[in-house]
């Protein structure tokens, strides 16, 4: 008996790890439209620790990276560049706005034909992510296989709900 009550204490630790996939509702501040996001999932450890959130809406989805204790300055010319486990690159441009915070935006549309580099984030693993900031610095960060998985289930879980947040919801009066 006491190893049956023991086992049904565990079961709501063991049923929330089934599901990788929890989104947030959000409302878009401007426009009210609804926003699906991640929230801040804190990644890496040392000086390769980084947060990062992704964010989608019916325009586009949003990966903004927050460096740890970084005083990288990035603007409109500063990349990123990734390398997936299969040795494939995917170079992208800051999507954000200028800072030198260690904050770094890439931004894909959300369309029906999906970017092929939106689709790579969702089926490969990333080993390692370079940034390139405004002085030409570069800071490599070399992801775990723990959060390799990570990102690559959360792009997944985003990329099944884009369907959803292109229709348009807004009817005009008749």
């Amino acid at each position: 008996m006491k190893l049956l009550s023991f086992l049904f204490c565990l079961l709501p630790f063991v049923v929330s790890a089934q599901d990788s996939c929890i989104l947030k509702d959000e409302k878009d501040k401007l426009n009210q439209d609804p926003r699906l996001t991640t929230g801040f999932i804190s990644l890496g450890a040392g000086n390769d620790k980084f947060l990062l959130s992704i964010t989608a809406d019916k325009k586009e989805v949003d990966y903004f990276f927050a460096l740890d204790n970084s005083a990288m300055c990035f603007n409109d010319y500063s990349r990123v560049s990734v390398t997936y486990d299969t040795k494939q690159k995917g170079s992208f441009k800051n999507g954000g706005t200028t800072n030198c915070k260690g904050y770094f935006h890439f931004i894909f549309p959300n369309q029906e034909n999906l970017n092929g580099n939106l689709t790579n984030l969702s089926q490969k693993k990333i080993a390692s992510i370079q940034f390139t900031d405004t002085g030409n610095n570069k800071k490599i960060i070399t992801v775990r296989p723990d959060d390799q998985e990570t990102i690559r289930k959360l792009t997944a879980c985003i990329i099944d709900q884009l369907d959803e947040l292109r229709v348009d919801t807004w009817k005009p009066k008749q």
